[in-house]
């Protein structure tokens, strides 16, 4: 008898645990929907998305071996959030076959080309630069979209000029922040095989070292837009990333909650940055003339805001033809995928990559495209 009453609190205990974390992954799902400038703290649910459904996926598995119909809350919410969990994994890829027309695209944050990471004497430097340089041109792709890309004007850590050399996509579109030191330019880049008949900037509302160009594109008698999207950083420092490491280890409390608080408050002031400047090119995007492609590094995940503003009516290449979880940060914290090729319904994608290259703290994204037809694939 009291054997059975144990099982019986024990069995209480754990389903209203599993209530709790039921109502976190419903309000992750939530987080698309709700701007963080109107409640930030839902966000953060957003962020926990992959969390929260293991959690969810472990009780549903207990109370299956329990036999117990406790199981149907985790699992009818995660069958309710089902283009959530598309959007985190994929397990059929497309591919197309052997000699079908396509454009190939190509997405990469560069961090700089490390040019910061050793010293401006050290030439080790070069060494980075040359790696992802290298990478670039044997990916040889039709349109790159390039995000945190570094371009000094001086020829002492030459870039821009290198890959218009090397690559067919000679035609350029630079957009640079306002911030520069001497000859040095900070900004996106986007290189084109076809001819650039029109380019221009979005104007984010807020002072920001982020940013988003469009570039129109003609190849034969088809018009395109392609947009290169940066959003807000969390700007996270090397001592952020040491707190991160060292998490669990500190010996004092105090310092333990102002690290916490510290990465808390950059991401919540990011979510809320990034919620403006998605809406702006959400709403530019929808007055375009022509078919558009979306390359570049959101700085969140499919469960945001962000992510839902600018991908409306649009087709993720990951979705369609992805593998994996296509995580694509490569940093000192958790992993997430990040960084997006969407397109209008205009286009058809197909293999889609996350290239796991170790150059930079993101890793680059490719997929290819075909314009006004299905795709014929294997």
């Amino acid at each position: 008898m009291a054997k059975k009453s144990h099982h019986s609190i024990f069995t209480k205990i754990a389903f209203f645990v599993n209530i709790i974390f039921a109502i976190g992954l419903l309000l992750s799902y939530l987080a698309s929907y709700i701007s963080p400038d109107k409640f930030w703290l839902i966000a953060f649910f957003g962020l926990a998305y992959p969390f929260l459904l293991l959690i969810n996926l472990f009780f549903v598995i207990i109370w299956l071996i329990l036999g117990k119909k406790h199981l149907l809350l985790s699992l009818l919410l995660i069958i309710f959030g089902f283009s959530y969990l598309k959007s985190t994994f994929q397990v059929s890829p497309q591919h197309l076959k052997k000699g079908e027309a396509s454009i190939k695209l190509l997405s990469y944050n560069l961090r700089s080309f490390n040019v910061y990471k050793f010293h401006w004497k050290d030439k080790r430097r070069y060494n980075d630069r040359n790696l992802i340089l290298d990478f670039i041109k044997g990916e040889a792709a039709d349109i790159m979209c390039f995000q945190e890309f570094f371009y000094d004007k001086s020829g002492y850590y030459t870039t821009l000029d290198t890959i218009v050399k090397f690559q067919e996509a000679k035609f350029y579109h630079a957009g640079y922040t306002s911030d520069k030191v001497a000859n040095q330019y900070f900004g996106v880049c986007t290189f084109s095989k076809y001819p650039i008949i029109n380019r221009g900037k979005i104007k984010f509302k807020e002072k920001s070292d982020n940013l988003c160009i469009f570039s129109d594109l003609v190849k034969e008698t088809d018009t395109f837009r392609i947009y290169n999207v940066h959003l807000e950083s969390i700007r996270l420092s090397k001592e952020d990333e040491m707190f991160y490491e060292d998490f669990g280890n500190q010996s004092e409390q105090t310092e333990f909650k102002l690290g916490l608080r510290k990465i808390f408050s950059k991401l919540k002031h990011a979510f809320i940055k990034r919620a403006s400047q998605a809406r702006i090119i959400a709403e530019h995007i929808k007055q375009s003339p022509y078919p558009v492609i979306v390359c570049g590094d959101f700085n969140d995940t499919p469960t945001s805001y962000s992510y839902h503003m600018v991908s409306a009516n649009l087709k993720d290449a990951f979705i369609e033809s992805g593998k994996g979880i296509g995580n694509t940060y490569n940093g000192k914290f958790p992993s997430f995928r990040i960084d997006y090729i969407l397109h209008s319904n205009d286009f058809s994608a197909s293999d889609f990559e996350v290239k796991k290259v170790d150059y930079s703290d993101h890793y680059p994204i490719t997929a290819r495209i075909v314009k006004n037809k299905k795709l014929n694939t294997d």
